[in-house]
């Protein structure tokens, strides 16, 4: 049996990946902001805005690495678009377009059942292609290091933790009552995101150590990588863990919690750059979708 490096997806991928999880959770959390937080119509018109915009950014690098025939033909032809989760995910990511301009004008209208309807439709959208951008590696079972439940687990609870990240930054500097609950609120639900993500990290590395020979190289390839072990698991993860936890304990800590999020989107970031880098195809079982 041949164990070969994967070298069909790139940096590309990766970006897309990167950028399409935090714009998704973006949106779903910035509109749980409005909605359930009282942060007002321009915050979750805002809000929406920013995460489809990020969500565009990464399509981008899609259609850059899509323009490559082979890679096209590997993603839409060959398994079919029926079996395909980069045709797949498109049909979440236009809901969350078409559902979240929805919302923007129901919420700038001030149209409160349209606009919840909306909201809530969008949000759905949103967490599903969090989800989506996990199982569009899941799905290529030539590589058994990415054909594993623990993949969109580790890159759905990712994308919302950058998510949180993100908004964090954003919120930091309101001082009103609404953004303080909202804040913390974001602050609590990614530490528990982040102890979650070193639950499944465990889970993972524990599966392949009994995996086969695929599996056990990409392992030892990522754990033998510095942007793994030192950029993404000690200040991607642990570090803002301990930053955030201790920020949560105090009254005025919200930089540092500012901070730990600004880690949490570089670890997000290079998470998903070694997983595809980590990638090992184990020949022949067959071609990606």
């Amino acid at each position: 049996m041949d164990l070969i490096q994967q070298q069909i997806w790139g940096w590309n991928i990766a970006i897309y990946l990167f950028f399409g999880g935090l714009g998704g959770a973006t949106v779903a959390l910035g509109i749980l902001g409005e909605l359930r937080f009282n942060k007002g119509k321009w915050f979750g018109i805002g809000a929406t805005a920013l995460g489809l915009g990020i969500l565009s950014f990464g399509l981008i690098f899609l259609v850059i690495d899509l323009l490559n025939m082979f890679r096209f033909l590997l993603a839409f032809w060959v398994k079919g678009i029926g079996h395909s989760w980069i045709a797949r995910g498109m049909i979440v990511i236009t809901g969350s377009y078409i559902f979240g301009v929805l919302y923007m004008i129901a919420a700038y209208l001030e149209k409160e059942t349209f606009k919840k309807w909306m909201g809530y439709i969008t949000m759905f959208c949103g967490f599903g292609v969090t989800v989506y951008t996990g199982l569009l590696l899941n799905a290529s079972v030539g590589i058994p290091f990415w054909h594993t439940p623990a993949l969109p687990l580790l890159f759905s609870i990712s994308a919302i933790s950058t998510g949180c990240a993100l908004l964090m930054l954003v919120t930091s500097g309101a001082k009103s009552p609404e953004n303080k609950h909202y804040f913390h609120f974001l602050e609590g639900f990614d530490i528990f995101l982040i102890s979650v993500e070193l639950l499944t990290l465990f889970a993972y590395f524990d599966f392949a150590r009994g995996g086969n020979l695929a599996v056990i190289k990409s392992a030892q390839l990522l754990l033998t990588n510095p942007l793994f072990t030192i950029g993404f698991l000690v200040f991607g993860l642990i570090m803002p863990l301990i930053l955030e936890a201790y920020a949560s304990t105090k009254e005025n800590a919200v930089s540092m919690a500012a901070v730990a999020s600004v880690f949490v989107l570089i670890g997000g970031f290079l998470l998903r750059v070694v997983i595809v880098w980590s990638g090992v195809f184990q020949y022949p079982a067959g071609l990606a979708g």
